[in-house]
């Protein structure tokens, strides 16, 4: 089966919202300092430039590959890289997943609506955290073993419509190769009141989270309910028809103001990117991004120059190491309405 990673983090942010969390995007922590038995967290408003106090008996470090980078954190991490390509499933036409094997690691073809990935790839990493990419080497590496378990599809670069890169912020192991390392997660008060949570798999996040709270109530020594999360949907289904779906939702306006009024998108690539997967699904995605923008500039109140501005940002994160790199030449962008076929 397939699970949409950036849909599952916004799913489960809209479950905690349900329940009385309070969820600030675009938020960055600065530091700490307890004093008593309270911890007082500087943090930063990048949207608005500004910084606040926001005060706490109890901090969860639970920043992936970012854990072993925030102050007071006693994480050791060992990230690596895996890659997925995409490609139109009319080149790849498996009616289901596929596992490959090449040596000792695994790969997938996996069906996606009209769409086939392929991947992942497992790398040690070293590189900038938020923007991992995909390299020449990663798109050979993947489709020489399409190429030798399906030679007749004749798979080439120029077939890959999009890519994405992410990291595996796994537990420190300095000894074996990348796909060696245990998936083991760990849950350590290296402070008290400041808990750190690392390693682990998207299969085992609920489970994750229901320990590092059990630890965080016996601490405090709150009067809880036991724990539903493993009973408890996230979301019931009707808000997730048309919004939250494996494959991209149909590209309209309504979808889009979803989007920007109950899941904190504030950027074009918020929605693009992120919520949608737009970004990922059509070849033609610039076109698609003009569209957007204008729905989105509606919605926020940007004007025209803002608009421009957003559209850019959104060109910037999606090239892929310049103009000539194999993979990902984009379409030029048209002033036209994207059209909404598949292409």
């Amino acid at each position: 089966g397939l699970t949409n990673d950036a849909r599952l983090v916004l799913d489960t942010l809209r479950s905690a919202a349900k329940q009385g969390v309070i969820v600030s995007n675009y938020t960055r922590f600065e530091d700490a300092e307890r004093r008593g038995d309270i911890w007082h967290c500087r943090v930063q408003d990048s949207l608005a430039g500004s910084t606040f106090e926001v005060r706490a008996k109890a901090v969860i470090n639970a920043t992936g590959p970012w854990s072993d980078k925030l102050p007071h954190s006693r994480t050791e991490l060992r990230l690596t890289k895996g890659v997925h390509l995409v490609v139109d499933r009319r080149r790849l036409p498996v009616p289901d997943a596929v596992v490959l094997t090449e040596g000792n690691r695994i790969l997938f073809a996996i069906p996606w609506g009209e769409r086939v990935i392929l991947g992942t790839t497992d790398t040690d990493y070293d590189g900038p955290i938020e923007s991992p990419t995909c390299d020449a080497e990663d798109v050979r590496y993947i489709l020489d073993v399409i190429a030798t378990l399906f030679p007749d599809a004749r798979i080439t670069p120029s077939d890959v419509i999009s890519t994405w890169s992410g990291l595996r912020p796994l537990v420190a192991d300095r000894n074996g190769n990348p796909s060696d390392i245990s998936r083991r997660h760990e849950i350590k008060m290296g402070e008290p009141g400041w808990w750190d949570i690392t390693g682990g798999k998207l299969t085992t996040y609920r489970l994750m989270a229901e320990q590092a709270v059990d630890q965080v109530v016996a601490r405090l020594g709150c009067n809880a309910r036991p724990c539903r999360t493993a009973v408890e949907p996230l979301l019931p289904p009707e808000q997730c028809d048309g919004v939250s779906t494996i494959v991209p939702p149909e590209i309209g306006q309504a979808v889009v103001e979803h989007y920007t009024d109950r899941e904190w998108a504030v950027h074009l690539d918020d929605v693009m990117i992120r919520r949608a997967s737009w970004r990922y699904y059509h070849r033609n995605h610039l076109e698609i991004a003009e569209s957007v923008a204008g729905w989105m500039g509606a919605r926020l109140g940007w004007d025209d120059n803002a608009c421009r501005a957003e559209f850019e940002r959104y060109r910037r994160a999606t090239e892929v190491a310049g103009p000539d790199h194999p993979v990902l030449k984009g379409p030029k962008c048209g002033s036209r309405v994207a059209s909404v076929e598949v292409v």
